[in-house]
């Protein structure tokens, strides 16, 4: 039996997530705050607005943080490339600082990355599954009328899924839905963690500089 058997899953179509019990859920990527840096009255306004948020919102929502530990061997590999690309000793010595501080950091403690996510859900669709004659028949049980449940689940959650950006704007979160591709990738990493092994830092060379100022997330 595979792990597919064992999913709530039947498919993910159109950025939608369509579960086996007719539901459909559309899930949100959002940026986050760094609260504790934030002054008092920074706080208490922000508190007041996820607030708000929460009380214009009249149906469910899901809010899932998702941790992983991250190699950070790649982003080593970009500094790396970086010091060959420039010629000040005083800039490769800095560098050169900053990636001791990050093999020390690493031996001691653990790099997570963190995603935060919000899950709206559909009410359940109508589902139509394979007939009992047809599974007699050898074929798999399956539902048959996903394109129509999605097409209905849209109508439901496209309105749902612009409320929730437009309120995540308003308390200063961006936030976007993700993409058929990018679910796929989301819950393969969460069913087959052994099979991916640690999240890979995807930095840029804005990212590589920065750094040198000391923005690593731990």
């Amino acid at each position: 039996m595979s792990t597919q058997d064992h999913l709530d899953i039947a498919d993910i179509r159109d950025d939608l997530v369509v579960l086996k019990n007719g539901k459909v859920v559309c899930v949100i990527e959002t940026s986050s705050i760094n609260f504790d840096l934030l002054d008092p009255m920074e706080k208490d306004a922000k508190i007041g607005s996820f607030a708000a948020f929460l009380n214009a919102i009249r149906f469910p929502i899901q809010i899932v943080i998702k941790t992983q530990k991250t190699d950070v061997s790649r982003y080593m590999q970009l500094l790396e490339n970086y010091k060959l690309r420039i010629t000040s000793q005083d800039v490769i010595n800095q560098v050169n600082s900053y990636m001791d501080f990050i093999n020390n950091l690493t031996q001691t403690t653990q790099i997570l990355d963190k995603r935060f996510f919000a899950v709206v859900p559909s009410q359940n669709m109508p589902v139509i599954e394979t007939s009992w004659i047809r599974q007699f028949f050898g074929q798999e049980k399956k539902i048959v009328n996903i394109a129509e449940i999605v097409k209905k689940a849209k109508e439901e959650l496209h309105p749902k899924r612009d409320l929730v950006i437009q309120n995540f704007a308003n308390v200063g979160i961006v936030a976007r839905q993700l993409t058929s591709d990018e679910l796929i990738k989301l819950y393969y990493s969460i069913y087959e963690p052994d099979k991916i092994g640690f999240e890979l830092m995807t930095l840029k060379l804005d990212d590589v500089k920065s750094g040198i100022s000391g923005n690593l997330k731990v």
